[in-house]
């Protein structure tokens, strides 16, 4: 897999790609066939500040983690995260908002705490996916 999608890093939580995530879509545009929904990288975006992680995503991507498992319930156990070709450990969520700055595609941030050990860039420099 490659850490980047264009000039976009990727996302994975859990080891899902946020970009690979395929949400069914309701109906199909042809009889006996399926259809499914994704969002590339540049719909997805996390950034990390000492012991937080923030990711945007679209709503339909968050929902799909949590139905699949990927994603717990808050207080919940942890989930890995990486973001580009850092690895950046183990984190727990925290919290799950919606993002009112887009009102067109609606965006969901899942804010997490870290849960043990180094997060991405050991120095404390502030890794941004956008």
């Amino acid at each position: 897999m490659t850490s980047r999608q264009g000039d976009h890093l990727r996302i994975a939580i859990g080891g899902t790609y946020l970009d690979e995530v395929q949400i069914r879509l309701a109906k199909s545009h042809a009889p006996n066939t399926r259809s499914d929904l994704s969002f590339p990288a540049h719909h997805h975006a996390a950034s990390i500040e000492q012991d937080q992680l923030v990711v945007a995503t679209q709503a339909a991507t968050a929902v799909k983690l949590f139905s699949e498992g990927v994603l717990q319930p808050i207080g919940g156990t942890g989930v890995t995260v990486r973001i580009g070709s850092e690895d950046c450990g183990l984190w727990l969520l925290d919290s799950v908002e919606a993002d009112h700055e887009s009102s067109s595609d609606v965006q969901i941030l899942l804010r997490f705490r870290r849960a043990v050990g180094p997060s991405c860039r050991s120095q404390g420099t502030p890794v941004d996916a956008t």
